[in-house]
């Protein structure tokens, strides 16, 4: 009986979703329609973030109707049609929709969708941040769509866009326990990676759709700066880069690097990782000159786009070697400190980021963190000057291994748990983004 007394009261919202839905079936949008059909499904999910969004979505829906209603009326007036009926029931079916977002107020409601309002604002952030960037995608970036259910069904990006929605919201409230990020961060970057190199060789396959030009890219990391560098084009990749380095500093090397997924995942075999070797912040300067370097001779010199590829494809291969052979033995992401010249970009370049990790006075320099970081960057001297290293990629892993909670974010006039909501927003959505848009 309570069931069916919750589903009574849930009806609202659902007609509401439906009556919007008939509308994109009337004009042919087969996607949109599939969207409001599919979005009462989340009301599934006994969440606070779903209330959250429900509401945001019935009044913006409720602002379409009036649009579409003024659009109509001004159609039928301007030919001396009669229009003061149809102008009454579309304000009916706008009061209506925007009227069903009341049923959360309910007592029992609320107690359904209940939770944490803190965790449910970063959740529910997250969902409007991926919605909006990826309708952005879908409304205007069009030749080719990027989409990829778009590249196959004209419209069915649009369920696609609500997916990768409900993905970083679910995400984002998995890891607002600092104590889970280790795991979740490590699984789903994982899963990113391996989204990202079954459409690759999907692609190089033949199946073209796969391909973000159809033009094959080699899928290494230092190809982000030696690939424009030798073909003085294609500049695509490296201001993505820069645009998540703006966002989330360094976070490129421990959220959205589709290589780095791979480190991450051999490293988190041990469950202490041990110091590197000494010299090798050296190493890394010294293999980014070299990679500048060659891009830009083998462009001086001619040298051909297949012997290009095979050098990429060797210097990725290379990169795997010390994955399998250093990280996985150590527990420490070699390849990404030491080896990577795009990790080196993203730490030096981060700073440009007003995100920071900051050591607070109550720490006891238990040395805790220093086993949960595999990026070395809380080595006993960084401890001790409550600041960590400059190899701190962000990812967080730090957090939940402190026994005093004295590791937290920081950002400019914000409190640190206000900082790390907003961080973890920013870096889900891109996450969630990236797992849709990153194609080669």
């Amino acid at each position: 009986m309570n069931a069916l007394a919750t589903f009574a009261k849930l009806l609202p919202p659902i007609l509401s979703l439906v009556l919007i839905g008939a509308h994109f079936l009337r004009y042919g949008n087969y996607g949109l329609l599939l969207v409001s059909l599919a979005f009462p499904f989340l009301l599934l999910l006994k969440r606070k973030w779903v209330a959250y969004i429900f509401r945001i979505v019935l009044i913006l829906a409720s602002l379409f109707w009036l649009a579409i209603g003024m659009e109509i009326v001004g159609i039928r007036s301007a030919h001396g049609l009669p229009y003061l009926r149809l102008a009454a029931i579309m304000l009916a079916v706008a009061l209506f929709t925007a009227a069903s977002a009341l049923v959360f107020r309910f007592a029992s409601i609320k107690e359904r969708y209940g939770g944490c309002k803190e965790s449910a604002l970063v959740s529910a952030a997250s969902f409007i941040l991926v919605a909006a960037a990826l309708s952005f995608v879908q409304l205007k970036l069009t030749a080719p769509p990027l989409l990829l259910l778009e590249r196959f069904i004209p419209s069915l990006g649009w369920l696609e866009v609500l997916i990768a929605s409900a993905y970083a919201a679910i995400l984002a409230e998995q890891i607002q326990n600092p104590k889970l990020v280790p795991r979740w961060r490590v699984r789903v970057w994982l899963a990113f990676s391996i989204f990202f190199f079954s459409q690759f060789f999907i692609g190089i396959s033949g199946v073209e759709q796969m391909l973000m030009t159809g033009k094959l890219h080699i899928p290494v990391p230092a190809v982000i700066v030696a690939g424009p560098l030798y073909r003085a084009q294609g500049f695509f990749m490296p201001v993505l880069f820069l645009s998540t380095i703006v966002l989330v500093g360094p976070a490129w090397c421990s959220w959205l690097c589709y290589f780095g997924a791979w480190d991450g995942f051999a490293a988190s075999t041990m469950k202490k990782p041990s110091p590197p070797f000494g010299r090798y912040q050296h190493l890394r300067i010294a293999i980014l000159v070299a990679v500048v370097a060659l891009a830009l001779g083998f462009r001086w010199f001619g040298v051909s786009d297949f012997r290009a590829a095979v050098f990429a494809v060797s210097f990725g291969v290379i990169g795997l070697l010390v994955m399998a052979f250093y990280s996985r033995k150590t527990g420490m992401m070699a390849h990404c400190i030491a080896y990577c010249p795009i990790g080196i970009l993203s730490i030096t370049l981060g700073k440009i980021s007003p995100f920071r990790v900051r050591i607070t006075p109550a720490c006891t320099d238990c040395g805790a963190c220093t086993r949960a970081c595999r990026y070395d960057a809380l080595r006993t001297d960084d401890i001790q000057r409550r600041k960590p290293g400059i190899n701190c990629t962000l990812c967080g892993d730090c957090l939940g291994a402190c026994p005093r909670l004295s590791i937290e974010y920081r950002f400019p006039g914000l409190s640190g748990n206000t900082a790390r909501a907003l961080f973890i927003a920013l870096a889900v959505s891109l996450h969630a983004v990236f797992f849709v848009l990153a194609m080669v």
